[in-house]
Parts: C-alpha cells; sequence; structure tokens
C-alpha cells in the first residue's frame, strides 16, 4: 500500500496498513531546522508524509518589504506564518460586487505549484488541492467586520456573491480534476471560535448552509473525496456537514472542547477524522515523553477501525517545537501500525 491508497483506505473509512499523516501547513522555519530545506517537497519526502496540500498559485506585487497586493485586490502584510493577514479588501460596497473580476482560473500560472508536486509524487502521495468553501472568500473580499455585518443586513446581496465564489472554486476544481486526476479536495473555511459559530446558527442555516451542501454536492459530482477543515466548537453544524457529503472532519479541536474519543464513537463510522495532537499545548512546550503519549491516546480514541488520519490540531505553525514535531511522528510510526491492539492496549 503506497502512501496515496493509505489516505484513500482512511478517507474510505477503513483500515490501511498504518494510520496516515499530513498537515494543512507546515512552517518554514520548522520545515527548515527538521529537514535543512524549506521546500515542502522535500520536507514531505524527509518526514515521510503521506499527503501534500496544495493551493492554488495567485501572483504578488509587493508594495514594501511587506506588504503586497494579490490576484484578488487584498492588499496583505507578511508574517511568519504562510498566510499573510488581510489589512485591505477590494470590495468597498456588496452592492457593487458585479462589478469585481475574480482572478482568472485558467492563467497559465494557477497551477504552478500544483503541476511541480504531481510531477514529483504522481501517485505515490496524497496530493490534496485546497480550495475554499462559503466564508473565508467572503470575508476576504468584504473585510471580516463587513462581512459579518452582511450577513444580517444585506442576505440577497451575499447570497448573489456566494453564487459567483462556489462557481470560481468550482471551476478551479474541475480544472484540477481534468489536468492532474486528483480526488481529494480539502475545503479550510473556519466559521467557528472556541465557544462555537462566529455568527448565529440561524444564519447558517438559513443562509450559509445551502450554499455549503452546493459546494460539497459540486465538488462530489467530480469524483473528490472532500476534507472539511474548520477548527473550533464545531458541534451545531457537524450533523449538517456529514450529512452534506464530506468524507472527513478535521480537527477535533481540543482547545474548544471537543471530544475525540466521543466524536469517533458518534460519527466514526461515517466520516474520517483528521487530527488531532494539541499544537497550542504538547507540540508546543510539551516535552517529547508528553507528545508521544499525546499521538498514543489519540490513536486509541479513534484509530480503531480505520478512518483516521493522525496530525496537529490545526497547523504545525511558527510556534511548534521542530523536536515535538519529530516526536510525534516516530511516535506515529511505533503505535499507527495496524492492527493496533498490541499498540494501544499495552
Amino acid at each position: 500500500m503506497n502512501q496515496l491508497q493509505r489516505v484513500l483506505t482512511a478517507l474510505q473509512c477503513k483500515e490501511p496498513d498504518y494510520v496516515p499523516t499530513f498537515e494543512f501547513d507546515i512552517n518554514k522555519g520548522v520545515m527548515k531546522h527538521l529537514t535543512g530545506s524549506e521546500d515542502i517537497l522535500d520536507a514531505a519526502d524527509i518526514l515521510d508524509l503521506d499527503g501534500i496540500v496544495v493551493r492554488p498559485t495567485y501572483q504578488k506585487e509587493f508594495i514594501s518589504e511587506k506588504v503586497y497586493l494579490d490576484e484578488w485586490g487584498c492588499k496583505r502584510q507578511v508574517s511568519n506564518e504562510t498566510l499573510a493577514v488581510i489589512i485591505e479588501s477590494p470590495i468597498k460596497d456588496l452592492k457593487d460586487h458585479g462589478d469585481y473580476t475574480f482572478p482568472d482560473p485558467y492563467a497559465h500560472h494557477r497551477f504552478e505549484e500544483l503541476e511541480r508536486t504531481v510531477n514529483r509524487y504522481g501517485s505515490t502521495k496524497a496530493v490534496i488541492l485546497n480550495v475554499r468553501d462559503i466564508f473565508s472568500d467572503l470575508r476576504d473580499l468584504l473585510g471580516y467586520e463587513n462581512a459579518l455585518v452582511a450577513l444580517v443586513t444585506e442576505q440577497d446581496h451575499v447570497k448573489a456573491l456566494l453564487d459567483r465564489i462556489i462557481e470560481y472554486n468550482w471551476t478551479l476544481a474541475k480544472l484540477v480534476a481534468e489536468k492532474f486526476d486528483l480526488t481529494i479536495v480539502v475545503t479550510t473555511d473556519d466559521i467557528a471560535a472556541n465557544r462555537g459559530l462566529i455568527f448565529s446558527p440561524k444564519v447558517f442555516f438559513e443562509l450559509l448552509g445551502p450554499k455549503f451542501k452546493e459546494v460539497i454536492h459540486g465538488f462530489k459530482t467530480l469524483g473528490y473525496y472532500c476534507i472539511k477543515h474548520c477548527d473550533g466548537y464545531i458541534m451545531d453544524v457537524l450533523d449538517y456537514w456529514i450529512d452534506c457529503g464530506i468524507d472527513c472532519i478535521d480537527p477535533i479541536d481540543p482547545n474548544a472542547d471537543m471530544d475525540l474519543e466521543y466524536i469517533k464513537n458518534k460519527y466514526g463510522s461515517r466520516v474520517c477524522i483528521k487530527g488531532n495532537v494539541n499544537c497550542e499545548t504538547a507540540l508546543v512546550n510539551g516535552t517529547e515523553q508528553e507528545v508521544e503519549e499525546e499521538v498514543r491516546d489519540c490513536i486509541r480514541k479513534a484509530a480503531t477501525g480505520g478512518g483516521y488520519i493522525l496530525s496537529s490540531s490545526n497547523t504545525i505553525h511558527s510556534g511548534v517545537r521542530p523536536e515535538n514535531y519529530r516526536a510525534m511522528l516516530r511516535a506515529l510510526r511505533e503505535y499507527g501500525k495496524y492492527p493496533l491492539d498490541r499498540y494501544i492496549h499495552s
């Protein structure tokens, strides 16, 4: 079983040979410390990761050393992490969104990084397309505060802009499916904080939920397995997301009182679970022994019967101790081989 097959087997809620692992993002400084390289493909080989998450390629026009304008018209400020902070959004008045032009999905450079990744791995590792679903593009185009206000005060205009966002991301996914024959997509839209959704459940179910269902249905018609990422407390919407057809939920956020064992017992026959080594505690300031124990605990709680992908509880960010991430991967190799009985009960 190669690494792609390992991930696909987990997404089918079955047991592969080993519990697979990959991250949505690994900080370049952590990568370089562990591997000597800031190239995620080199790191994936050296760290023996089962999958690589790749975003479409968007060009940047630097205005100053740390501020640039992207192809979306968003002005961003570079931080220590991969995703720069938006400091100015392009749509000033939602009613005028029809005047806004999305980046060309057919641009010659749009899938440069994806092509580089596929050329390197073919069908040996899982190459996973990262696109958006319903909120993050809306947030970026309008600005966070304006987007949240519009969800209540300008719902008709929000629906119209969401239709355009959905069509854009579906077009990207369609082009990738045709050009590269990929079968896994992850949507990384966050709509929750530690105490619950960032807007009312009523707003979600009346306005955003039907649009989310459209997104997932569209990806499924293209033949994709769908991983849904959202940290925070997501119990208000988790049943709905699963009913919409997602194949995997990530993460089961331990810092939002989400219980990995409970989620596995309740939903593990219907959806794959990804996570959940704590990237705010164990991976940041724990000992390597504590990380090993947490890995073993995650495997005990969620890996039995398959349908489990071990990873951090969000990303390997700049605050993660490189040695602790290495300890996490080492413990996975030691305790994550099926059958698990000899590891998790000893």
